[in-house]
Parts: C-alpha cells; sequence; structure tokens
C-alpha cells in the first residue's frame, strides 16, 4: 500500500494531469494493430522495426550469438529454463519527464502510482550477484522509470559488466544523457541504447515529451553516437516511437528516418494502447497463441513486486518479491509454472490479464 505522497510525487501528480488532458483522443481501438497473429512464432511480436546498420552485432562474440539463439528459440519450444535469460530491473521509478501515453504519467494523476525512490547499491549487488551465479545472460535498468535519473547509473553498468552480465542495455528519453554521461556509459560497458523519439515537429514533440524539446535530445542523442563510433561500435543504438493509426504519426516515421537512417542501427515503431483501467476491453482470444515472456525474462519493480512480461504497469499478476525472497526460488514457484503451464498448452486466454494484452493481435 502506497505511504502518504511526498511533496515530489504531489508535484509530479499535479503536472501529470496536465500532461493527460488530451489522453482520451487516442483511444484503444483506433490506434490497436489488428494483424492476424503471426503463422510462425515471434518472440518479438508488436514492433515494427527497420534496420540499417549491423556492424555492431559483427563485433559481438559468439557468447552474445548464442544467448540471442536462446532467446529466439526457448519460447518456441516452450522450455523453462534454471533461470531467466533476462532480467528487467527498475533500479527507479523517477523519470524527469511527463508524457501523455506513458502510463507512470497516467497513474500519477490518479496517485495510484506508488512512492518514488531508487535502488541502493546493495539492492542491485544482490541482484547482479545472484543474476551472474544463475548464468543469466542480460538486463535492462528500467521499466517505467528514466534510469539516467539514478546517479549511480554509470556505476550500475560498469558492475554488471565486470560480474560477467553479456548483454547490459535500457530504454531513456536520452534529456539528460550528456557529453559526459555518454561518454562515461560506453566506457562502463554499455551494450545497447534504446531512445524513445515520438516526434520530429517541435510542437508535436513537447506534446509527446512533456518536459524536453526536440532540439535538445537531438543534439544528446547525436554527440552520444559520435562518441559510440569512436569508444564502444558494438553499442547498438536504435529510436522508436509511439505510433497512432493518423497519418501524421506515420510523416513523423518518415521525417525520423530523413534525419537518423545514416546514424543510428535501426528505428522502429509500436502502436499505442491505452493502459487506463477504466478504459480496458478484452481482446478476443487468437487460438493457439503463447507469449515469449514467461518463459525468457522476469521483471523487478522499485516497490519490490516481481511480475511477468511488460505489459503489467498495474502489476495485476505478482509471481513474488524480489526483497523478500530468491530470484531463482521465484523463477521456479507454483504461480510462476502455472503461468507457463497454460501458456504453453495454449490456454493463455484463461489468464485475466492476458485477456486485455495487444500482443497476440500484433
Amino acid at each position: 500500500m502506497k505511504k502518504s505522497n511526498s511533496k515530489a510525487y504531489v508535484k509530479q501528480s499535479e503536472k501529470a494531469k496536465e500532461s493527460i488532458k488530451n489522453y482520451d483522443n487516442f483511444s484503444m481501438s483506433d490506434n490497436r494493430n489488428t494483424n492476424l497473429h503471426n503463422v510462425e512464432f515471434n518472440s518479438n511480436a508488436s514492433y515494427y522495426e527497420e534496420i540499417y546498420n549491423t556492424k555492431w552485432k559483427d563485433l559481438r562474440d559468439k557468447n552474445y550469438k548464442d544467448y540471442r539463439n536462446l532467446w529466439h528459440e526457448i519460447p518456441k519450444l516452450k522450455k523453462t529454463l534454471d533461470f531467466p535469460l533476462h532480467l528487467d530491473i527498475e533500479t527507479t521509478n523517477v523519470c524527469n519527464l511527463l508524457c501523455p501515453m506513458c502510463p507512470r504519467t497516467v497513474q500519477l494523476a490518479d496517485e495510484s502510482f506508488g512512492e518514488l525512490g531508487y535502488l541502493t547499491k546493495e539492492e542491485y549487488k544482490d541482484i547482479i550477484d545472484q543474476a551472474v551465479e544463475h548464468n543469466c545472460k542480460s538486463i535492462k535498468l528500467n521499466y517505467l522509470g528514466e534510469p539516467l535519473a539514478h546517479k549511480e547509473i554509470i556505476w550500475q553498468v560498469k558492475y554488471a559488466k565486470e560480474k560477467g552480465i553479456l548483454d547490459v542495455m535500457f530504454n531513456s528519453n536520452a534529456s539528460l544523457l550528456t557529453k559526459e554521461k555518454s561518454k562515461e556509459l560506453l566506457e562502463a560497458g554499455l551494450d545497447n541504447l534504446f531512445i524513445s523519439f515520438d516526434a520530429v515537429d517541435p510542437h508535436e514533440f513537447s506534446i509527446q515529451r512533456k518536459g524536453t524539446t526536440v532540439g535538445k535530445v537531438i543534439d544528446n542523442v547525436f554527440n552520444f553516437i559520435l562518441l559510440r563510433n569512436e569508444i564502444r561500435p558494438s553499442c547498438q543504438v536504435r529510436l522508436s516511437m509511439v505510433m497512432y493509426k493518423d497519418e501524421k504519426w506515420q510523416r513523423q516515421f518518415d521525417a525520423l528516418k530523413i534525419i537518423w537512417a545514416n546514424h543510428v542501427d535501426a528505428l522502429g515503431w509500436g502502436y499505442y494502447i491505452d493502459r487506463d483501467i477504466k478504459n480496458s476491453i478484452y481482446f478476443s482470444e487468437v487460438k493457439g497463441y503463447h507469449c515469449a515472456q514467461p518463459f525468457q525474462r522476469m521483471f523487478l519493480k522499485y516497490n519490490g513486486n516481481v511480475t511477468i512480461c511488460c505489459i503489467d504497469d498495474k502489476d495485476e499478476t505478482i509471481v513474488g518479491n524480489w526483497r523478500e525472497e530468491k530470484l531463482k526460488d521465484i523463477w521456479h514457484n507454483e504461480k510462476y509454472k502455472e503461468i507457463r503451464r497454460l501458456h504453453g498448452t495454449g490456454n493463455y486466454y484463461k489468464m485475466e490479464m492476458c485477456k486485455k494484452c495487444y500482443m497476440p493481435h500484433s
């Protein structure tokens, strides 16, 4: 249960209310992808991507390539490993922006979001040490927060790489990505940077990325790319945007390609999905579908909850608490086993949360 809100929380909540005033203009039924599910299993379904450069991949070693093969094969085979291949670690739930499409902003506006905070060094070390002990291959250092808002982000990347994590990554809005921080991240061993870049038009950008400007983010991203090319060319850089079924957003993506196609490794988009619980609807069942995520990864939220997938921003399906239990024990507990059994036998639709998921229709 959330404690009485801090001054910082109250201030963000008020700003969030302002940010989402036009939130209802983007309804899920208008923006969801209604393609039939892929005939061939795709562990990364629901995301459209254009790849421009794979030189970074050529610089990765055999261990990385073996891990990526497992990433696709394990969920296809519906196999349970001894430990997840990947951990999503919410190092902080603090963010410097209040983007109207973000579930964090929506929850702050109605004050259902948890209290703000940061993982301690001791908590982070314990997570990484457990991961390495059980041969975890990759980590992502964010969920709903902005990882660059954590003052220990450089140390977090460095510690994970020194301990032996193959693939260290995070998503960022890049507004805090200074030249100095870019250099330090690359020297620490960052392997992937995924940047949210939701418009080229300055006005649209200021609405979509509430709290920063397109000019600032362009400068930050370009400086990072120049340093990447010099310091760590094996680091992948990808820009993504949220897509809506209005032609102006496709034009924004086309403009994104003009600016960035010769500089980044990939550009992509995913459809906006309304995650406001008041507007939630059930998607129709897709026979034969199963989700990759319960077989690949585990999500460790700042509040201690462990969840099973990227969609569960309200912690509807909690399988454990990483502050109170060992990660391997959570991965093999009865709740997790039952979830994998349901997905493995084609019964994902028996899960309440999964009925509201758009991925089967992606």
